[in-house]
């Protein structure tokens, strides 16, 4: 009798426990389905005020004042919500997607903060961007004139100037009225981002820094440590070559073998790559002789003078890829042209506005049409094709599954718009023109502006969450240069102390910004382009004939429905699981990075053997411990 009783009691245990469990799923997929409607409406608001912005110019102050109070309205239904968010959490209920979904939803972020530190991280996050915009300098040659801003002013000066006492003279200047002026807020800052860290329910500042690649800190610090080292043979052969260009323009004095180079200068050769236009004026390359063709010309001759003739080109090219084709509509009700262009010509690109929860993109582009606006279409339709791709997702996965996964997609394509192959299959190269000479000035040229990149990027996100962690006190200066050094080949021009404060030259834009994202986005473009170069046999490794530069993905059918299965799951799947879809493959790798710039390698190797240059560093000594360094 007692164990009829017993069976009883558990059967109804076990009843009431399913019950109850199937009643909470309800709850949370209610929960759910409401912040997915509440969020799409306040998102809405805040991107079309953002697209008035952008069409109307930044003066329209019912357009700011309508991004305002959406944002603020945003952040408010996020706290409301917060609590019962972590609730949710803790239940643990619902299936897998589920989960997932209540995992994507915003975090209140720096807003878990008391209201004083709130307001005290707003105010020390905004001094230091302003000291980055509106620092003045004095002029080298007249040192009453003392209102040139770094951009573009000082920036114009140094890509102009031959004077190694003028170049070190900025950049002596910019370090000393930012870094010790931002000192204090950036120790305030690291404070606060340990506090907000651990309200959100983080148990380190790294793990909180890393959140959104869903990768902890320690998984974070070792893919980053495996990048660099494999990239290490070639920044060392390409090291060895720019610090011997440098060499022959400034001495052996200035640049003493073995030694990293001198930030300074090393800024100036590599940042002559951005230079896009005649860029042999200002790069040493490999063959001058032959240079680099002008793109924007063949463009011009090949008919596209115009924004709306270069994005319907673009969108045949992604339809030639079995990508949807774009109504004929699309460029009269959802295209406008970007304002303000004489004042922000330098932000002048082509952009895709993604609204939530209806099928609508707009579109802001760029009149003028050149080599850099051409490649940059092919990013803006990327987004364009994504947006469209994941729209019947709903809001919370309405998103990229890490940040600039589809700066990945995008750059990809701009890669594979550059082929040499298929600039002349547009007739914007002239056939015969493609040759081995060619091919390693162009390597050269885009080689400067991405293999130096993902040091630097790795050295900023290193140190910060260094700092963060509390592996590296914020006075300690010479720990920043050694990584630097180490991981860069740069180092001072003029020995520095732990009196200085070098570190905020490099980050006070956007304190708070992540670079790890932008450097598993770089690898990820190369990693997507060998394999779909390599599916459609135009690539093929170790036969001449077919090498990963001169891919052309044109009229490949089969690459367009696996980019856009990609693109439609949106952030509700995992990146790991999306890049397996693509690609086979779980992990980002270099291993396309490194096929891509294979024959520059070769290259490097073989001029480096030539010239009798020598290959790597030694640690740098130009930071001193002692406080009475000189």
């Amino acid at each position: 009798m007692r164990s009829i009783i017993l069976l009883t009691f558990l059967l109804q245990w076990q009843l009431h426990t399913v019950t109850a469990s199937e009643n909470s799923t309800a709850v949370l997929t209610k929960f759910l389905a409401n912040v997915n409607q509440n969020l799409a409406g306040l998102y809405n608001r805040e991107v079309f005020a953002n697209w008035q912005l952008e069409i109307k110019g930044p003066n329209d102050l019912y357009a700011i004042l309508q991004s305002e109070l959406a944002s603020e309205e945003i952040m408010k239904y996020i706290q409301s919500i917060a609590a019962k968010c972590a609730k949710f959490k803790r239940l643990k209920i619902g299936n897998e997607q589920l989960q997932r979904e209540l995992a994507q939803v915003p975090e209140t972020g720096y807003e878990a903060l008391p209201a004083t530190d709130l307001k005290l991280m707003y105010i020390v996050t905004t001094n230091m961007g302003h000291i980055y915009k509106n620092t003045k300098l004095c002029a080298f040659h007249d040192r009453r004139q003392c209102n040139l801003t770094l951009i573009p002013a000082v920036q114009n000066i140094l890509h102009n100037s031959d004077n190694v006492s003028e170049i070190e003279y900025y950049w002596l200047e910019w370090r000393r009225k930012t870094g010790m002026a931002a000192k204090e807020d950036f120790a305030t800052f690291v404070e606060l981002y340990r506090k907000t860290a651990q309200l959100n329910g983080f148990a380190t500042p790294s793990e909180f820094w890393f959140k959104d690649l869903e990768e902890d800190g320690t998984q974070a610090a070792s893919m980053l440590a495996q990048f660099m080292q494999r990239l290490q043979p070639l920044l060392q052969q390409f090291h060895a070559h720019v610090r011997g260009q440098l060499r022959r323009l400034y001495g052996e004095e200035l640049i003493p073998r073995y030694k990293p180079v001198p930030q300074n200068l090393a800024e100036i050769f590599i940042g002559n790559a951005y230079r896009r236009a005649d860029p042999e004026w200002y790069i040493e390359f490999p063959y001058p002789e032959v240079g680099m063709p002008n793109i924007t010309e063949g463009l011009l001759r090949r008919g596209l003078n115009n924004a709306q003739r270069v994005f319907w080109n673009v969108a045949d090219y992604f339809r030639s890829l079995g990508m949807p084709q774009i109504e004929d509509t699309f460029w009269s009700e959802n295209a406008r042209p970007k304002a303000d262009l004489n004042e922000e010509s330098m932000r002048c690109w082509h952009k895709a506005w993604k609204f939530y929860g209806i099928q609508r993109v707009n579109f802001s582009y760029c009149p003028s049409v050149d080599e850099e606006r051409f490649f940059n279409m092919f990013e803006a339709l990327t987004d364009l094709y994504y947006y469209r791709a994941y729209e019947e997702q709903p809001t919370l996965f309405a998103e990229e599954p890490f940040p600039n996964f589809s700066d990945a997609l995008g750059k990809m394509f701009s890669l594979a718009a550059s082929s040499p192959r298929y600039l002349e299959k547009l007739k914007a190269l002239d056939r015969g023109l493609i040759s081995k000479e060619l091919r390693i000035n162009r390597l050269y040229w885009q080689g400067l502006r991405t293999i130096f990149l993902l040091p630097i990027f790795y050295v900023l996100d290193r140190y910060r969450v260094d700092v963060l962690d509390g592996r590296l006190n914020i006075s300690d200066n010479c720990a920043y240069w050694q990584l630097t050094s180490d991981f860069t080949g740069a180092e001072p021009p003029v020995i520095r102390s732990n009196e200085d404060f070098d570190a905020p030259a490099k980050l006070l834009v956007e304190v708070d910004d992540q670079y790890t994202s932008q450097i598993m986005s770089t690898l990820l473009q190369y990693q997507l382009y060998k394999h779909f170069c390599e599916i459609s046999g135009q690539y093929k490794p170790d036969d001449p004939n077919y090498p990963l530069d001169l891919c052309d993905l044109s009229d490949q059918r089969q690459v367009g429905p696996l980019v856009w299965q990609a693109m439609s799951f949106g952030s509700s799947q995992s990146y790991k699981d999306i890049l397996h879809i693509m690609t086979n493959e779980t992990a980002i790798n270099m291993e396309g990075l490194l096929a891509y710039y294979q024959p520059l390698y070769d290259w490097l190797v073989e001029q480096n053997r030539l010239d009798g240059v020598e290959i790597g560093w030694e640690p740098t000594t130009k930071c001193s411990t002692e406080h009475d360094a000189e």
